[in-house]
């Protein structure tokens, strides 16, 4: 997307060039060069006209927003996280309920920890313990797979069933989305507007009342190595952390860190003060056993592994399988049954086999197992299933571009490459590593060339409807037009407006659609109507009208995609399918139009109106497609570059493709993007696309 300052001044020269275009149009279709109308007025009075409505629409929009019902707004939040995080704990536990009590023991920092923190709890009770802090502020730290997230998801729900008129909401934001730059308002404040869809004004009130209780997952996502030190991104964020206040007392908050992450930084000094950290503890044989009896269908088929937990529970297959993820891992690859016959595909005393001879071994074996084992699992939306090599490929590919950004810290204008999330509009560096401003640029600058010449080529064959010097004119719009297309082009980067969000609201029909879309469709054929009533035209009122209808419809189809910005289109894969269309389809009808009520008004044969709207529309579309919507010409410009004969391949259908591992359970939906299922897995990923070479 382009910059607030580029569409407010794109917006304002399309609508002024439009309406001098339409007052030009009139008066040739009066007969005569001038006839009575004054030129030089009605250029002046349209100009008036576009500024007087620029200035309502401003002020309408200041008036949206005048107050604030704290509570209200609360409230809708808080019903908004709620289907949110149910969601996102059922995908975190692979699509079950079931989970381990796990253990947590309370570690005091070396200074400045939270009152009420006492020996450690259960998951079952944590809502509880994090009651009793003052002030309410815990750090959850664990060993990779422990359960830390599902911890937090797990607080969240209980507080949020708990929750008063006054409390405040947990909202869980993903560290590797932020910038330490920024203060913790600013990024609370801008989540809510991204994922949630909260005005801005709303948003910042509700930070700003400390209605909002922060849940920072992943702050270990942050760095690229693996002890940061004092200057480290973590570190940044830590001492922002530190200075987030709520009264005279520091502001609540959850946060969730790798053990060996928050040791470096407590060994530099630096930890978050007043708060509580806790540590989840391994899983035990004992646990272990009574998660399966709750998961399994039947448990005897898991006897010899149990045996030998108890036996041998510091033993490599104990110590493999002593987290959370390990546990549900292996429940799902070895609980895996043929859809018509039922018969297990897998015999958990697989795990018993020699070469698994530690816990590493264990942990590559599942992982090994568990993208075959999803893909023969869960079908198509037609019934056929992936081919499981193909899905191991596409992901790898994926893994290997997020470790490269997570280990090299690179950065595209200005904008750190994220290690973990999965964006389809930030995936285009992926294609060219290595000259991205030529790749993304200069396509852009040639497409809007290649628009601005063949649309000046067509107006300066119907007589100076817009300039007396086609040529000159020519020469400076396309040249002010390359310029700009660079700028906000590159610049867009910087713009997180592109972002992609992820609350899912309930999809509407394609009438209803529809029926919406005609509504916004019937304003703009008033560029025809004037055209071709004011016009020496022969046509007749059915003509007149069936061409308006037909025009109507065209546009009611377009606007009945959901904008890239509406809820409806929030999910990852529908936004960019969003951006597509109406970047390359919407300047393209709407030039039809221009082109069609161009050609009726000067009496143009059925042919040549013909031309002139399928040109004109395509020239439009190529002149202000990349300026409007970058973010599509970056998508496909990626899938071109990134087919199976490639060293990178992915799927043409990528969104798609990334939906059903979502709802496959390979990949989740964190803040506003895609993350692997679990960093384990990315990693193991990205280890094998190393190895391939």
């Amino acid at each position: 997307m382009v910059s607030a300052r580029g569409r407010t001044f794109g917006f304002g020269s399309a609508t002024l060039v439009a309406c001098c275009g339409t007052v030009a149009m009139l008066v040739r279709a009066l007969g005569s060069p001038t006839g009575d109308i004054d030129p030089l007025g009605a250029a002046v009075a349209t100009s008036s006209f576009v500024v007087s409505v620029w200035g309502a629409f401003m002020t309408l929009r200041s008036t949206l927003w005048q107050e604030t019902d704290l509570a209200e707004a609360a409230e809708r939040l808080a019903s908004q996280v709620l289907a949110v995080e149910r969601e996102a704990r059922r995908q975190l536990l692979g699509g079950h309920d079931r989970t381990v009590d796990v253990r947590f023991v309370f570690r005091p920092s070396p200074a400045h920890s939270a009152l009420g923190a006492d020996g450690g709890g259960t998951l079952a009770d944590v809502a509880g313990y994090f009651h009793r802090l003052r002030p309410r502020r815990m750090v959850v730290t664990g060993v990779p797979g422990a359960g830390k997230t599902v911890l937090a998801v797990q607080l969240m729900l209980r507080l949020l069933e708990q929750r008063g008129p006054d409390e405040p909401v947990p909202v869980r934001i993903s560290l590797a989305s932020l910038e330490p730059h920024l203060d913790v308002e600013a990024w609370v404040a801008r989540h809510l507007v991204r994922v949630y869809h909260l005005p801005r004004q709303a948003a910042d009130v509700l930070v700003t009342a400390r209605r909002v209780l922060p849940v920072l997952d992943g702050l270990d996502e942050l760095d690229t190595v693996s002890c940061p030190g004092y200057g480290s991104r973590s570190a940044q964020v830590l001492r922002a952390l530190n200075g987030y206040q709520q009264g005279v007392h520091k502001g609540e908050l959850i946060l969730t860190c790798r053990t060996d992450t928050h040791d470096a930084l407590e060994e530099a000094r630096v930890w978050a003060h007043d708060a509580a950290r806790i540590e989840i503890q391994p899983v035990t044989a004992t646990e272990a056993r009574r998660f399966l009896n709750s998961r399994v269908d039947d448990l005897s088929r898991w006897a010899e592994v149990l045996d030998s937990l108890d036996r041998n529970p510091t033993g490599p297959l104990a110590v493999g399988l002593a987290t959370l993820w390990r546990l549900t891992l292996a429940a799902t690859v070895y609980e895996q049954r043929h859809p018509s016959t039922g018969a297990y595909a897998r015999a958990p005393r697989h795990l018993l086999a020699p070469h698994l001879d530690s816990a590493d071994a264990v942990g590559t074996h599942l992982l090994d197992l568990f993208i075959p084992a999803t893909a023969e699992l869960f079908p198509r939306s037609r019934g056929s299933h992936f081919d499981p090599g193909q899905v191991c490929d596409w992901l790898t590919t994926l893994a290997d571009y997020l470790q490269h950004n997570a280990t090299t810290g690179r950065a595209i204008a200005g904008h750190r490459l994220s290690g973990t999330d999965i964006v389809l509009a930030n995936l285009w560096p992926l294609a060219d590593t290595r000259h991205p401003r030529t790749t993304l640029v200069l396509p852009a600058v040639a497409l809007s060339l290649t628009g601005a010449a063949g649309l000046l080529a067509l107006l300066s064959t119907q007589g100076p409807l817009l300039a007396p010097w086609p040529f000159l004119t020519a020469l400076v719009i396309t040249s002010l037009f390359a310029a700009w297309v660079w700028s906000e082009t590159w610049s867009g980067l910087e713009d997180d407006n592109h972002r992609n969000h992820q609350v899912r609201t309930a999809p509407r029909t394609f009438i209803q659609r529809f029926r919406e879309g005609l509504g916004y469709a019937v304003v703009l054929p008033g560029v025809l109507i004037a055209a071709v009533v004011s016009g020496s035209t022969s046509l007749s009122a059915a003509e007149i009208a069936m061409t308006v209808v037909a025009c109507v419809g065209a546009l009611g189809l377009l606007f009945s995609v959901p904008l890239p910005a509406a809820p409806e289109s929030s999910h990852p894969a529908l936004n960019i399918r969003s951006h597509l269309v109406w970047s390359l389809l919407a300047p393209a009808m709407i030039f039809s139009e221009l082109m069609l009520a161009a050609a009726l008004a000067g009496d143009k044969g059925v042919a040549a109106t013909l031309v002139l709207t399928v040109a004109g529309g395509l020239a439009g579309g190529f002149l202000f497609s990349p300026m409007l919507a970058p973010t599509g010409l970056w998508y496909v410009g990626l899938l071109l570059r990134t087919r199976r004969w490639t060293r990178r391949p992915l799927p043409w259908r990528l969104g798609r493709f990334l939906t059903w591992c979502y709802d496959a359970g390979l990949v989740r939906v964190a803040g506003t993007a895609y993350q692997f299922r679990h960093r384990e897995l990315q990693d193991h990923l990205a280890r094998s696309a190393s190895s391939r070479g």
